[in-house]
């Protein structure tokens, strides 16, 4: 469900609803964590919790965690991004998904459903696919004139010839501004990577069975690399434990 009503089209005199794209139908092998949104994550990657805005998709690219909406993408903090992906709650349910890294493009994606606090996994490429379908289906391209194109064609190239002769101005700050702005962004990050972790830590229990169900499951395949792979994931978390 969205905060819009369903698309009406007209064919042949006869009204016809159109289903909103959801994860499940969507995405081929969509997988859903089992957890919701830490608090206070998307805000310190900068993203607001507005309908547009319903569906991030979380990678990393260009060295860095990136991030994407209808509107575009961004680079943001890894530390973020790190709290999340590395905690064993979550990345015992990513292995076998690359997400991308300083040498190879992101294969599998994290889609984040903020109005129902879900998060699924699933190729990167149906990924970008469902984000164009969710934004043509909510936020249609208006059906625009020639003179309209041509006048919104005008105004860009207006504004960008400004921005090259310098006609823009842009507020410069201080010293003691641009200070302050840089602590309250790292006052952020730390407040939201101390919630991600305090969040995903009251799923440590389930994740830590999962993998040993796995581990029994793999020994019984003679599954080496992922014995020692998921060997390694429930050492780490009893050493933390202890």
């Amino acid at each position: 469900m969205i905060n819009q009503p369903p698309e009406i089209t007209c064919h042949s005199g006869e009204f016809e609803f159109k289903s909103a794209p959801t994860p499940q139908t969507e995405i081929p092998n969509a997988y859903l964590l089992p957890m919701g949104i830490p608090p206070k994550m998307l805000g310190a990657l900068q993203v607001e919790n507005e309908p547009a805005k319903r569906y991030i998709v979380l990678t990393y690219q260009a060295t860095n965690c990136y991030v994407e909406h209808i509107y575009g993408g961004h680079t943001d903090s890894f530390l973020v991004y790190s709290a999340f992906v590395d905690h064993f709650a979550v990345e015992i349910h990513l292995i076998g998904c690359d997400l991308g890294s300083d040498d190879s493009y992101p294969v599998y994606g994290l889609l984040f459903d903020q109005k129902d606090s879900q998060i699924w996994l699933g190729q990167y490429r149906h990924l970008k696919t469902f984000l164009t379908k969710w934004q043509n289906y909510a936020y249609p391209q208006p059906v625009l004139t020639l003179e309209q194109c041509e006048q919104i064609q005008e105004n860009l190239q207006k504004f960008y010839q400004d921005i090259f002769q310098g006609n823009v101005q842009f507020p410069q700050l201080s010293a003691q501004e641009f200070g302050d702005l840089v602590q309250s962004g790292m006052k952020l990050e730390q407040e939201a990577i101390c919630a991600i972790t305090q969040y995903l830590d009251q799923y440590l229990l389930n994740a830590l069975k999962l993998a040993e169900k796995w581990l029994q499951e793999a020994e019984k395949s003679e599954n080496a690399q992922i014995m020692m792979y998921l060997s390694s994931l429930i050492h780490r978390l009893k050493q933390r434990q202890n």
